[in-house]
């Protein structure tokens, strides 16, 4: 059960971004770099301990560094689906009970599972959670999509875009800001940063027909992608709001996730050969390096990046880990 923002093979996602679901390229992988792959499970988060949570078959798993593999799930659920984790093993997510609703979920460090759901939600989803207990997601009703911050004791604020529908929220840093993206009255994306006070800033990047906003820093440095005449793009928005541009090796490109140091990790699509994966990094100095798995295939998808620069991700066989 795949949830994470961006993922074609999502059960549970709003339809909002469906149109930037991919097949995507793949490069020779890093040589410096080392792999941990597991066939039982898709990795979707890590923290800074190196614990990774993610999805397994209709479940989820936490796998520690040491590689113990523990599955979970909401008890009488459908399908529950991990998304994120924090730094004090706090993962939420979402799960479909068995009338297949969709609600939120927080699991506690000792296993203990609290479900939620958004004030007159019809429809939950928990994306991301930061060190402080935060949650970022966003929820259905009869008015359309919105958006929502759960606060670590549980207290849940919704919010809406003026004159924007169909909100994803992707990524909640520990100063409370959360970023992602909306439907425009123009019918174009756009992406936004949520401050703690609640005010919102609108993100496009300079002639990009559609913008996204995928994760957001410690430091509010945001990443995302945006898509031109060019294909898809990335770009890094610095916490003044200087926007930089980066691109793939001939590849349409899709920013995932970006740690403390402001190290990128995401995926591609190569434009000539469409069912090829490819992984990459980008580096502050702006160097992109491509990856695949070694011996796994062209399907390689990095979902998160911790601060030691450790990606994890699915690939064709399971989930993985890189290791710079």
């Amino acid at each position: 059960m795949a949830l994470r923002p961006f993922n074609c093979q999502s059960l549970y996602r709003p339809v909002a971004l469906a149109a930037l679901c991919f097949a995507i390229s793949g490069e020779p992988a890093n040589a410096k770099a080392t792999y941990t792959t597991f066939a039982n499970g898709q990795a979707k988060a890590i923290n800074a301990a190196g614990t990774v949570t993610g999805e397994a078959g209709s479940a989820s798993f936490v796998r520690t560094a040491d590689g113990t593999f523990t599955t979970f799930g909401v008890p009488g659920a459908n399908g529950t689906g991990a998304q994120g984790i924090n730094d004090g093993g706090e993962i939420a997510g979402s799960y479909a009970d068995s009338s297949d609703v969709v609600h939120g979920f927080l699991r506690a460090q000792d296993g203990t599972i609290t479900t939620f759901d958004a004030p007159n939600a019809d429809r939950t989803w928990a994306y991301y959670i930061n060190n402080k207990g935060d949650i970022a997601g966003v929820y259905h009703n009869s008015e359309g999509t919105h958006g929502f911050v759960r606060a670590a004791g549980g207290q849940i604020k919704t919010f809406d875009i003026a004159g924007g529908t169909d909100i994803s929220a992707g990524c909640i840093n520990d100063k409370g800001a959360v970023v992602g993206s909306f439907n425009g009255s123009d019918q174009r994306l756009h992406g936004f940063l949520r401050a703690p006070n609640g005010t919102i800033t609108t993100i496009d990047v300079p002639g990009a027909t559609w913008t996204y906003a995928s994760c957001i820093n410690s430091k509010s440095v945001i990443t995302g992608g945006f898509v031109d005449s060019g294909g898809n793009e990335g770009f890094i928005r610095a916490a003044d709001g200087t926007i930089t541009t980066f691109f793939g090796q001939d590849c349409n490109i899709s920013p995932a996730s970006i740690n403390r140091k402001g190290v990128i990790t995401g995926w591609c699509q190569n434009r000539q050969h469409l069912k090829r994966v490819v992984g990459f990094v980008r580096k502050p100095d702006g160097t992109v390096n491509e990856f695949h798995i070694p011996g796994g295939g062209f399907n390689t998808m990095p979902f998160g990046i911790n601060d030691a620069g450790v990606i994890a991700g699915s690939y064709n066989g399971g989930g993985f880990l890189r290791i710079p």
